[in-house]
């Protein structure tokens, strides 16, 4: 219900809220369509957005209209696009274990605290959707699994609280080093309620956020948004230059700039405007709100580590991974949220050694990629991370 309702408000109204029924043709829409994909929106986005447009208009028919505009014709384009989302999931970027430690720790320098770290750990080593980690609450953390119950779900700037994706409500098996590294943020984390109930209040059919405990949260208090934290950390991390900006503050793409005198990976500098081929000599920009660069600063900057990889990209690299270390399909499935279809769904079970096997592998994982990251330097400007290695040196 709360997607057709944002289908509806951010997408249907704008382009067609103030627009007489009889008025709207199939060409129109088919346009429509085309240009949500344009702006940014993947195909399946706006093909649900178009479907949720078909099943409003039908109930004006007959009384108000006669045919469906937005309805397509029986199978056309359906094969079309079973084909595109093929080509575009083996497109997708995913993470191996060592970049997705990596882009971990460069998003908690960049953001300057641990919690970018160990949120983007537990999705990398969980496989959760988004919206299931920054709504995830404290008490769904045990020693041994961590239960998916909830989601946050971001609709015109506010959050709402439902149950995962289809109802993919499930349980994750925890490898002992994210047990630990989730307890260790929670006991230092300062403030496990968000600041949704003095922003929003109530009065509102849908479950809005009104102020629940959750183990990931933003700068004081308030939950990560998507785009925002696409643009000020995720890109910047994986690859290695801030996105250029619109709007009334435009910005052009800048390579993201840190001084490594201190622990890797640097700590960052307000960036400089790239470096124009071509021209031999870099003069560093000056004047007026540029701080000047001490002399003991050694700054560089940062090269891509995975252009174009997003959080989900690090539920595609678990699920990958899981196929490489020969985690059984069934137990895929279920940990990813997925139903197993057919027969198959009806005789395939979990079993312990399934379970067991599983953890194994991911501290494996954990592990070397750690090993890996201590030859690149052995301390980190993470508190986490430089712990962990620490830890891991004198093991």
């Amino acid at each position: 219900m709360n997607n057709y309702r944002y289908m509806i408000e951010v997408h249907i109204l704008p382009t067609f809220g103030d627009r007489a029924l009889a008025s709207l043709s199939t060409e129109e829409i088919a346009l429509w369509e085309m240009n949500l994909v344009a702006s940014g929106l993947t195909r399946r986005t706006a093909h649900d957005a178009r479907s949720t447009l078909t099943t409003v208009l039908a109930d004006a028919i007959p009384r108000y209209i006669k045919v469906n505009p937005a309805a397509r014709r029986r199978g056309k384009g359906r094969k079309g696009l079973r084909r595109i989302e093929r080509i575009e999931k083996k497109r997708k970027v995913w993470a191996t274990p060592l970049q997705a430690l990596l882009i971990a720790e460069r998003a908690a320098t960049l953001s300057g605290t641990s919690t970018d770290f160990v949120l983007l750990v537990t999705v990398a080593y969980t496989g959760m959707r988004w919206s299931e980690a920054i709504g995830l609450p404290p008490d769904c953390i045990r020693s041994d699994a961590l239960d998916i119950h909830w989601k946050l779900y971001e609709l015109n700037g506010r959050f709402y609280r439902g149950r995962p994706k289809d109802g993919s409500m499930r349980t994750a098996d925890l490898p002992p080093f994210l047990y630990e590294l989730l307890t260790d943020h929670l006991s230092v984390a300062q403030g496990r309620s968000c600041t949704c109930r003095s922003q929003h209040g109530g009065g509102s059919d849908i479950e809005w956020c009104t102020g629940s405990e959750y183990v990931f949260l933003g700068p004081h208090g308030g939950h990560f948004r998507r785009s925002n934290y696409s643009e000020r950390v995720m890109r910047p991390a994986a690859d290695g230059w801030y996105p250029a900006r619109k709007g009334g503050s435009p910005r052009p793409m800048a390579p993201v700039l840190v001084d490594v005198a201190g622990p890797w990976p640097g700590r960052p500098l307000p960036p400089w405007p790239s470096a124009t081929p071509g021209v031999a000599a870099y003069v560093p920009p000056t004047g007026r709100g540029r701080p000047r660069l001490g002399e003991d600063t050694r700054p560089v900057s940062w090269l891509p580590l995975l252009h174009g990889l997003s959080p989900h990209g690090l539920r595609h690299g678990h699920q990958t991974w899981m196929d490489e270390v020969g985690t059984s399909y069934v137990l895929q499935s279920e940990r990813m949220g997925h139903e197993v279809p057919g027969m198959r769904g009806v005789y395939s079970h979990v079993s312990k050694p399934m379970r067991a096997g599983l953890v194994t592998a991911l501290q494996a994982l954990w592990e070397e990629s750690l090993d890996e990251r201590a030859l690149i330097a052995p301390r980190s400007a993470v508190g986490a991370l430089d712990a962990l290695l620490l830890a891991r040196r004198g093991h």
